[in-house]
């Protein structure tokens, strides 16, 4: 039998969920720099969470896989059952200490004169990174986790439906790095389905409305450089770019046809296991309410990219990311996540797409760049599969 948290502890949890946010923050006085907010997710949770230390180790791609500790970590077996249901208790502490750290990222960006670790007045990108993915697991974890606080002794039933349909009901606060490593490639797989018709989508948008371009005259234009598990990496993107200029049809998200837009959004981050399910659900759903959402991804990524840039990832080879932060940008981006992959392979991916995206003008259109990005995986896995 599970052991049901006390009375206590669930009437602090739920009235902690809705406490105001003018509570203290806490933070470090200096002299030189004013008042200083500690930075939450080192202090109050790592970073890393089950990944291991922040230095990921760099993984070749001709390395063996079984050689390499974090590879071997990502693929240790599933744990049982009952193991899963012991340690569930410590999965909801760990999602409430993370809530608590969202909070004061929270709070701490809306103080004035904060001076953020890194120096700078704006959220850093690991932050904003946290919160991100903390927000779209929640939408997973919250039927089981407050069934099993606020309901006693019958709540347990929730734990047991959440460790039987792990990839439905459970964060990454619940799960093994193996099942975490696992899941991602599963996602990745039901979304890579949905490339060749998103490229059947934007040829058959840009015929309509700019009939001239064609698969061959792009690629005649395009200088490959290298290649990775995501398709061919090419020395300048401004013809990719072109074609999603104004007369294209391709240059706003929320210009697209609706089949389009719910295509677009299969092949990205908005859908929530079951896919098959949520992906069914998007065809009651307006058009541009879908498109909103992608566009809200597409911003994300924008800024992610800028920020990863801004830090110099794509010149070290990604090699400073967690192997967490790693699954979770290819993710986002629609980058190869399958578990044929090492992770020194998953980190050239994002690592070519930085220098690829770094080569954006900064006059560029947003609308644009927001298409162009939530296309250009489709793009390049289409060009890898023809040539």
């Amino acid at each position: 039998m599970l052991r049901q948290p006390s009375l206590l502890a669930r009437r602090v949890l739920t009235r902690s969920l809705v406490r105001p946010a003018s509570r203290q923050l806490p933070t470090i006085i200096s002299a030189e720099h004013g008042v200083r907010a500690i930075d939450p997710v080192v202090s109050v949770v790592p970073q890393t969470h089950f990944f291991g230390s922040a230095t990921a180790q760099t993984v070749s791609r001709n390395e063996s896989k079984s050689n390499d500790p974090e590879e071997e970590l990502l693929r240790q077996p599933f744990p049982s059952y009952f193991d899963q249901i012991k340690m569930f208790p410590v999965g909801v502490k760990k999602l409430w200490n993370d809530i608590k750290t969202y909070r004061y990222i929270q709070d701490a960006s809306s103080t004035k004169n904060i001076v953020w670790p890194n120096g700078g007045a704006q959220v850093p990108r690991r932050q904003r990174a946290f919160q991100r993915k903390l927000l779209k697991e929640l939408i997973n974890v919250a039927v089981p986790v407050v069934g099993y606080v606020v309901i006693p002794v019958a709540g347990n039933a929730f734990v047991v439906l959440a460790i039987a349909f792990p990839k439905v009901f459970l964060s990454w606060h619940f799960l093994t790095p193996s099942q975490s490593r696992s899941f991602a490639s599963d996602e990745y797989w039901f979304r890579i389905k949905y490339y060749r018709d998103l490229i059947d989508c934007l040829w058959s948008t840009i015929s309509a409305g700019r009939g001239n371009v064609n698969a061959e005259t792009i690629r005649g234009r395009l200088d490959v450089v290298d290649d990775d598990a995501a398709g061919p990496v090419y020395e300048d993107i401004s013809p990719l770019l072109d074609m999603f200029a104004s007369d294209s049809g391709l240059s706003d998200l929320h210009s697209l046809p609706d089949y389009h837009v719910l295509t677009v959004a299969r092949s990205s981050d908005l859908l929530r296991p079951p896919f098959a399910v949520s992906s069914f659900l998007l065809n009651f759903i307006p058009s541009s309410l879908t498109a909103a959402q992608v566009d809200k991804i597409a911003e994300s990524i924008v800024e992610d990219d800028e920020l990863l840039i801004l830090e110099g990832h794509e010149c070290n080879g990604c090699t400073s990311l967690t192997a967490e932060e790693v699954i979770d940008a290819c993710l986002v981006r629609g980058l190869p996540s399958e578990m044929a992959l090492s992770m020194g392979e998953m980190r050239q991916c994002l690592t070519n797409h930085l220098r690829m995206t770094r080569q954006i003008p900064p006059e560029a259109d947003k609308a644009q760049v927001r298409s162009f990005l939530m296309h250009l995986p489709a793009i390049r896995e289409s060009m890898k599969r023809e040539a």
